[in-house]
């Protein structure tokens, strides 16, 4: 029997990788919680520069969270 460790921290990286992948121009993604929403927020700074995307990204605060909202 083989046990392969697994970097918890890359499968979560995934996951958010994948939805702003999907996000289309005019949607958006809703946090509640500071951390989460600037994580997303560097990890779309990180995507656009790192894959040569023409996407643009802006932070928005809102009344009890942020949103990370697809502009182009």
């Amino acid at each position: 029997m083989l046990i392969e460790r697994v970097n918890l921290e890359n499968i979560r990286q995934q996951a958010h990788i994948t939805t702003l992948s999907a996000l289309e121009v005019g949607e958006s993604v809703y946090c509640t919680e500071l951390r989460q929403a600037q994580s997303l927020r560097a990890l779309s700074y990180y995507m656009v520069r790192s894959r040569n995307l023409q996407r643009k990204f802006t932070f928005r605060k809102m009344d009890r969270g942020w949103r990370l909202i697809r502009i182009q």
